[in-house]
């Protein structure tokens, strides 16, 4: 091994020990809890009979496909609105850009706590955006609290930021002599981005999407405040675990198949969407 090389390792090794210290002891521990007998189930540890428990029941069932149904819907809402929110930031520039980029990290910065009981207010059936409809008469109420709807809703505005600037990086490398030597040969705008923009931009779009289904099913707070009892997903179906019923094997498991669920997902986008992106 070359001096430089080992010169690289060197500055490498602080990252991996943290990593390791403050990620992979943590996962350890979870899945060894996971594989131990609890309250609810006596067996000779280790063994998956906590799994088999979660994937054996149908109201665990309905929690996994809802996660997996909302990370999903809210992905197919969110790529889309931000890759026309990513070209339109491409094109601003100067003050116009700084600002557009400001308002586009604020809700990062003000928190998710923050943004959910905003929602909380708004979605409410008395409150400033579906109130003075429902008292026109114009909309029966809707009720959105509590409803997979309204989680949703939460979710798409809590992982756009991270959508448009993963898909905003990308746009930003495709060379504008691309899109000029393409407007020369005489391409319309449509066939430039279908022939242009879009091809070179789908690595980004890969990223994007597998950010955004991962930040989605992996959320706890939008399910929790604005979802409830009524719609548990794997997060909050933990926390029940834990807080409720004080099962850290059970909760850990329901971990456990949501860690695989996510694994299972990005080889699944990754399959998808890889096909289409050139080498």
């Amino acid at each position: 091994m070359s001096a430089a090389r080992t010169l690289d390792w060197l500055l490498l090794l602080p990252s991996l020990l943290l990593l390791a210290l403050l990620m992979g002891l943590p996962l350890a521990a979870m899945l060894a809890t996971s594989l131990q007998p609890n309250v609810l189930l006596s067996f000779t540890g280790p063994a998956l009979d906590n799994y088999g428990y979660l994937l054996s029941r149908g109201y665990y069932l309905q929690v996994i496909w809802r996660t997996l149904r909302m990370a999903g819907e809210t992905t197919l809402l969110a790529i889309p609105l931000g890759y026309l929110a990513a070209m339109l930031l491409r094109n601003l520039s100067g003050r116009a850009g700084n600002l557009a980029m400001m308002g586009l990290t604020f809700p990062i910065l003000a928190g998710p706590l923050t943004v959910v009981l905003g929602w909380m207010a708004l979605l409410a059936d008395g409150g400033p955006f579906l109130g003075p409809l429902v008292e026109a008469g114009l909309i029966s109420p809707p009720r959105l609290l509590g409803s997979e709807a309204g989680v949703v809703i939460s979710l798409v505005q809590f992982v756009l930021p991270f959508t448009v600037l993963t898909l905003y990086t990308g746009l930003r490398q495709i060379q504008p002599q691309m899109h000029e030597a393409a407007q020369s040969l005489g391409a319309s705008g449509t066939v430039r981005f279908l022939h242009v923009t879009l091809p070179l931009s789908l690595p980004s779009v890969l990223s994007a999407t597998i950010i955004t289904f991962s930040l989605a099913a992996s959320s706890f707070i939008s399910p929790h405040y604005l979802g409830g009892a009524g719609q548990l997903t794997l997060t909050t179906l933990v926390s029940q675990f834990i807080m409720a019923t004080f099962n850290a094997e059970l909760a850990a498991a329901a971990a456990g198949l949501l860690l695989l669920l996510m694994l299972a997902s990005v080889v699944a986008i990754t399959a998808v969407i890889g096909r289409f992106v050139r080498p």
